[in-house]
């Protein structure tokens, strides 16, 4: 399950989980379960922003391990092994004319391409 935050829109903001055939939203309106719509639902999905950011969690834990393993040098390669997250802010229309502007990770974001049948975000783009 995918976590996607709902920014603006037709629905109040939120937040989503895209799992295989729908998406269900959670907002003040259509509070737990959701309201879910089919991916068939989707008439389109466009980048409007793409932001790299590096997880702090992520960075430290990998320093320290490094550092454990390998003294100081394992410290500098585990901060610069840390992978950048990248968030996508995307709007997603649907067939009924309602809207989304959404943001989640790339991965999911191709997940929803792939569900609506839109060609990837092509690899050396990545």
């Amino acid at each position: 399950m995918a976590r996607i935050k709902i920014l603006a829109g037709d629905f109040l903001e939120g937040s989503a989980v895209l799992e295989p055939g729908f998406i269900t939203i959670e907002t003040a309106v259509y509070p737990w379960p959701g309201l879910k719509i089919a991916t068939s639902e989707i008439l389109d999905a466009t980048v409007v922003s793409e932001t790299s950011y590096r997880d702090v969690s992520s960075t430290v834990g990998l320093g320290l391990a490094g550092a454990l393993a390998l003294g100081p040098i394992g410290a500098v390669a585990g901060v610069i092994l840390a992978d950048d997250e990248v968030e996508l802010t995307f709007s997603m229309q649907l067939r009924d004319g309602r809207s989304l502007l959404c943001a989640t990770e790339k991965r999911t974001y191709r997940d929803i391409e792939a569900a609506i049948g839109k060609q990837a975000i092509p690899k050396y783009f990545t």
